[in-house]
């Protein structure tokens, strides 16, 4: 199953995700959706909340996620808020919390506007090889 949206907060799918100062042993993406995307995730038996009047998702893995690029590189840095992306997901039924959402894999289709990494790495580049 497949899911768009867009991350509102930075993403380090390379370590665990953290709560009160715990590690939760999980990794984790949160997402936005649009309104048709939440809809298709609740017929599932998916809960959506909200954030900021927006349907939201988070998709957790005690496994690697890989993520990918729209070249089909593969993305070893953080997924920085803002960022659109499609997860590739399963579900397991939850005696409380309805089918929860796993995420096995992303596509990064656009980074978000808070990324440095690659314009840093860039702006090296040309600094110490003049043309």
């Amino acid at each position: 199953m497949l899911v768009q949206g867009t991350t509102i907060f930075n993403s380090a799918l390379t370590q665990f995700d953290t709560y009160q100062g715990q590690s939760t042993d999980k990794y984790s993406l949160q997402i936005t959706l649009d309104k048709t995307q939440a809809a298709n995730l609740e017929k599932e038996g998916v809960k959506v909340k909200e954030y900021e009047g927006e349907p939201i998702r988070k998709f957790t893995s005690r496994y690697d996620i890989p993520v990918f690029t729209a070249k089909n590189e593969r993305w070893n840095d953080e997924i920085p808020s803002g960022s659109i992306v499609r997860v590739e997901y399963t579900t397991k039924e939850h005696p409380t919390a309805g089918n929860v959402p796993y995420a096995k894999r992303v596509l990064l289709l656009e980074v978000g506007e808070g990324y440095e990494g690659q314009a840093e790495a860039d702006a090296e580049f040309f600094e110490t090889n003049p043309v």
